[in-house]
């Protein structure tokens, strides 16, 4: 993670935590509840943007676009050298199915979040696409049952 030298004022605090809670909210509601007015707030939002602390994303509910099951993958290579990791991360980032790349330090080497159909895609995933990558030395997954809270972040 990179630091900043953005320094967060009680505003721009405020603003984030009304994001957070509500990122429906359009400009004209976010300027009342942090008390500017719209050209202020606007300045504010695109320099919070573009240093990076806040991003603008879309959330899927995987069930709802029939994405049935979600798993935590880890992953460990063969060789922790950086070549075989970015030859690693380069591959299934490209698959659409894995949502989430981390590189970890500990028991294994990459923790993946995976959101498929069912089980019979999430199998043809990992004898089809993470077979074709002989530095995969082991693969361990956990089935996700519910996520009764999902964060994005929050301000310390």
């Amino acid at each position: 993670m990179e630091e900043t030298d953005l320094t967060l004022d009680r505003i721009d605090r405020r603003l984030i935590a009304c994001l957070i809670e509500d990122a429906s909210l359009n400009n004209a509601e976010l300027a009342e509840r942090v008390g500017l007015t719209a050209a202020p707030l606007s300045r504010r939002l695109a320099r919070l943007y573009a240093s990076g602390i806040i991003r603008q994303t879309i959330v899927i509910d995987p069930p709802k676009v029939g994405l049935g099951l979600q798993a935590f993958v880890e992953i460990t290579l063969d060789r922790t050298t950086p070549q075989v990791g970015e030859r690693f991360i380069e591959h299934v980032g490209k698959l659409a199915e894995v949502i989430e790349i981390h590189a970890v330090a500990g028991d294994f080497d990459f923790l993946l979040k995976i959101s498929v159909r069912d089980m019979a895609d999430y199998k043809r995933l990992i004898w089809q696409e993470f077979d074709r990558l002989a530095e995969i030395k082991t693969i361990r997954s956990t089935m996700v049952f519910d996520s009764p809270k999902i964060s994005h972040g929050y301000l310390p």
